[in-house]
């Protein structure tokens, strides 16, 4: 024979079952659509993860995090959670353990502008637009785009393109690819970048530190030297073009192994030896502090006041 429970056993069953749901992370089932939101802190951390397919996100005037899209056939789910100690908001589509025949998944976010952000993908594209915070943008196959405030922006990507449109304020922007190519306007402050055969084509207000790195691509340069900047570029077999706006103040250091040197500041570049195919050129413009170095083993250099 049954007893049945008491209204206050019931009471209680009922109470717990609702904190447990409470407690459990939002998650989506694979192809349904994707309609979310949670509260944020306006300066929180939001992370997000998605293996194939875009995420677009966009900084808002509203303390939320909001999600919409549609997970692809295939997936096996999506994750939405919230740490409201650590300030931090997760977004991550899970696959299966045997992911292929999975569809691509479409995120569209929206955060608070002033949001920390952290992308983190395989082969999908990453679009970012009005978001004030620190940004960490990384994926394998897809392209980054992204708007830079003055805080700092870190972009990597092996075969994809960084596109980064800057605001003029300073900061520091780090870009690393391996065949992909990069291009950041009005940017500022400490640039740094790498990439083995893609090219590199800046264009910047007045920087600071500006340190590049290519195996086999082109680099192309366009700002202002701080009256303190330290500027190093490297290239091994590829050409370097460096425009520089407004009073120049610096020490130049300049090299090649086989290759030209046009400098329209007007020092001539001389050979390192009588029988190497080598060329340098050192010279001073103005009374600053500042350092340039210029280096590529197989290419051509440019130096030119626009």
């Amino acid at each position: 024979m049954k007893t049945a429970a008491s209204p206050v056993v019931r009471q209680f069953g009922t109470c717990a079952a609702i904190a447990l749901l409470a407690a459990m992370p939002a998650i989506a089932a694979a192809g349904s659509p994707i309609n979310k939101r949670t509260a944020a802190d306006p300066a929180g951390t939001v992370e997000i993860s998605n293996t194939a397919g875009s995420v677009v996100v966009t900084g808002w005037d509203r303390n939320e995090v909001e999600i919409k899209g549609e997970l692809g056939d295939g997936t096996e789910k999506l994750e939405f959670t919230k740490n409201e100690q650590a300030k931090l908001t997760r977004i991550k589509v899970i696959l299966p353990n045997r992911s292929y025949g999975v569809d691509d998944t479409d995120l569209v976010v929206k955060v608070p502008a002033g949001s920390t952000l952290s992308v983190n993908a395989v082969s999908a594209d990453i679009v970012v637009r009005g978001v004030g915070g620190t940004q960490r943008l990384q994926t394998v196959s897809g392209d980054v785009r992204t708007e830079a405030s003055g805080e700092d922006i870190e972009c990597r990507t092996v075969s994809g393109d960084v596109s980064i449109v800057g605001s003029g304020r300073k900061g520091l922007v780090s870009i690393t690819t391996v065949s992909g190519d990069a291009t950041a306007t009005q940017i500022a402050g400490e640039i740094n970048g790498h990439t083995v055969s893609g090219t590199f084509s800046f264009g910047a207000g007045e920087t600071s530190r500006s340190r590049l790195r290519s195996t086999s691509g082109d680099i192309s340069f366009a700002g202002q030297l701080a009256p303190d900047a330290r500027i190093d570029f490297e290239n091994i077999s590829g050409d370097v073009k460096l425009d520089l706006k407004g009073p120049v103040a610096a020490d130049f250091d300049v090299s090649t192994l086989n290759g030209e040197i046009r400098n329209c500041f007007g020092p001539k570049p001389s050979r390192t030896d009588e029988y190497a195919p080598g060329r340098e050129l050192r010279f001073a413009e103005g009374t600053g502090s500042g350092r340039v170095r210029v280096k590529t083993l197989n290419g051509d250099i440019g130096l030119c006041r626009k």
